[in-house]
Order: C-alpha cells, then structure tokens, then sequence
C-alpha cells in the first residue's frame, strides 16, 4: 500500500505552532501473511516529544513500554494527551508516517484523533537531507560488531549511551524480557529513556537548520538543544 506524503511546508512560518517533535522507537515484528510471504509490521515501544509553544515555551514528554504487552493502545492514549488537536508534529522521515498510517488501519481511532494527526505530520528529513546524509555517515564509520549494546560489569556507568535504532531494539527487547533483572531494567530504562531524547534533539536541530536556510523566515520561539 503507497502512503501518502505529508505536505512540505513552504517556510517556515508554514509550520504551525504548537510544533510538536516527535520521535517514536519501533520494532519490525514478523507478522502472519498469505501463502507463507514473508511480511514484517512496525510495533512502536515509546515515543519523546517536545512542544514549543508561539512563545518559545517548551515541554517535555515521553513514554516507554516495560511491559512486552501489545502497547499500541496505551502508546497512542498517552501521544494524543500530548499532541492535542493543533499544530505541526514533526517526525524524522516517511518510516513514521508509515508507521502511524499503520496504527490508523489496525486500531479504532472513534475520536479521530488518529487521523487528525496524520494531516499535520512534517518530515523533517525531506528538507533536510543533507544533514542526514552526514549523520548517516558518521554512523556507517562505526564499528558495528554482533550486538551494539555492552554493559560490561566494571563499567563506571551502569547505563551507558546507546549507539543507534538497532541497539535501542535490542536494549527494549532486553527490557521486556522476563529473565532480565530488576537492577538491569532500571539501567536499560534510563539508557533508552536517554537515547530517545538524543534522537529527538537531532530532530529539533534537524528543523533548525531547515529555519536558517530559509528564505523567507518567519519569527520563531527558542529551539531546544
């Protein structure tokens, strides 16, 4: 199924306060399909957003699964508290927009609230790739070995930084696993919590760059850091 686009903005003063950044964490599950094809469905796990306000105000939000239960329903409950029913919610790229296009086509959404939110999404990256491209490729020079994620016993820190999307998956599936330690979910918990407000200032950094290049910029609050 082709989904479809978000508009991109014009300006920048085409981007409607509240601006909500958000960022979603996500797994591709292995789901059942006709004649055996292999087929894979996005299943988010948390979400970080920040809100700036016309003002410059901003707040901070978040939510994390710890559970290993389905957390579609309350994932979403908790978002929309959030993301009221006004203003731009900026994502990364079209894989979150896929996403939510996804949850809209599998969850009931009485309120449509769901669906309101599918009309203000901005992807940040389709004005901004070439800031991508180089985050990109300092993440390619990596060294990427079996599993990203290493907690060695002697670590000074406990909770160290994760490296990208696929140690984060891997730290959540640690998280809800029901062998791993009271001690060790609340390190891996503090580890995602941190990351995903890492991502998310990549994000707001990601728009701000777009607002300097702008043409015809408009007045607009503080960015977050």
């Amino acid at each position: 199924m082709t989904v479809r686009q978000p508009p991109k903005p014009a300006s920048l003063r085409d981007t409607a306060f509240p601006r909500h950044y958000l960022r979603i964490g996500f797994l591709d599950v292995a789901t059942p399909a006709p004649a055996g094809s292999p087929h894979t469905e996005l299943m988010p796990y948390q979400w970080n957003c920040h809100v700036e306000s016309e003002s410059g105000l901003t707040e901070q939000f978040g939510f994390l699964d710890t559970r290993g239960l389905d957390p579609r329903s309350e994932l979403l409950e908790t978002l929309f508290a959030v993301i009221a029913r006004s203003g731009a919610i900026l994502v990364h790229s079209a894989r979150e927009t896929a996403l939510l296009h996804g949850l809209h086509r599998h969850l009931a959404d009485p309120p449509g609230a769901l669906a309101d939110a599918l009309t203000r999404l901005v992807e940040v990256d389709r004005f901004a790739q070439q800031r991508k491209q180089t985050d990109m490729g300092r993440a390619v020079s990596v060294d990427d070995s079996t599993t990203s994620v290493l907690w060695p016993d002697d670590a000074v820190d406990p909770s160290p930084e994760l490296r990208d999307d696929r140690a984060a998956r891997l730290a959540y599936l640690e998280l809800i696993d029901a062998r791993t330690r009271i001690t060790r979910r609340r390190q891996l918990i503090r580890t995602l919590v941190r990351y995903g407000d890492r991502q998310l200032s990549d994000l707001v950094q990601a728009f701000a760059e777009h607002a300097r290049g702008d043409p015809d910029p408009a007045a607009s609050g503080q960015m977050l850091n």
